[in-house]
């Protein structure tokens, strides 16, 4: 037993010269130093990473890209009301009050008066609007709008447009505008106007300050007088034409 004994002592000092005790600490301490340096890393890596999200969200992140926008948008009002043209925008705004003003004058002269057809009315007639006829009038016709005459009238016309298509018409018609005698019409009676257009018959002196034109199927015996006359081939005319209401002088011409 005491050799065996002896055996074993010999054989664990043999094993520790073998093995040294500062392999073993160095190995420990280069395992713990690896192991610190891991951590070390990682802890370095988490850090990076909040750094960055943070910096994103402060500095260069959503707040950053805000501001950059609001910057933008600013720039682009500055230079969009740079760019306007405030002389064309008050013209527009000028023009637009001016289609508003026509517009209402226009629903103003669409109030439309209209006599039926059937309906006899002795007496003279006034209206702001326009006025349409079809039934029959005895008496004068005064409208500030359009004077539509389809029927029977025995009276003078004043209106601010005249259109005549009927039958017969037994009076002197006046238009601050224009006046339109239209096919089949016969009027006795003087007219009237700025414009004219007669397809129909008329008796009458016709004096109109701008053009006129005589259609194919005119019959007019009377003076014509205007500024500017086209006369149909098949018109009948008896009287003079004359274009006194033109910007020419004739007396001076031959002066």
């Amino acid at each position: 037993m005491a050799s065996f004994k002896n055996f074993k002592e010999d054989f664990t000092k043999a094993v520790n010269q073998l093995i040294p005790e500062d392999n073993d600490e160095s190995t420990a301490k280069d395992y713990m130093v690896d192991t610190l340096d891991d951590k070390k890393k990682y802890n370095m890596v988490q850090d990076t990473v909040q750094d960055k999200d943070s910096g994103t969200k402060e500095g260069t992140g959503y707040d950053g890209v805000e501001e950059k926008s609001e910057g933008f948008m600013e720039g682009n009002e500055v230079d969009m009301e740079e760019n306007v043209d405030l002389e064309l925008l008050d013209a527009l705004n000028a023009n637009t009050s001016e289609e508003n003003v026509s517009a209402a004058s226009v629903g103003d002269e669409s109030e439309t008066t209209i006599i039926c057809k059937g309906t006899s009315i002795n007496g003279d007639i006034s209206t702001d609007g326009s006025l349409e006829i079809m039934g029959s009038i005895t008496g004068d016709v005064e409208c500030q709008g359009r004077l539509s005459i389809s029927g029977k009238v025995i009276g003078n016309c004043t209106a601010n447009e005249v259109y005549l298509s009927t039958e017969r018409l037994e009076g002197s018609v006046k238009s601050e505008s224009s006046i339109k005698v239209g096919l089949g019409t016969v009027v006795v009676g003087d007219i009237v106007g700025t414009s004219a257009v007669i397809e129909g018959a008329v008796k009458g002196e016709i004096d109109i300050k701008g053009p006129i034109i005589i259609d194919s199927t005119a019959v007019i015996k009377g003076n014509i007088k205007a500024k500017s006359i086209q006369i149909n081939n098949g018109a009948v005319i008896e009287g003079f034409c004359s274009l006194s209401n033109s910007d020419i002088e004739i007396d001076n011409v031959f002066e």
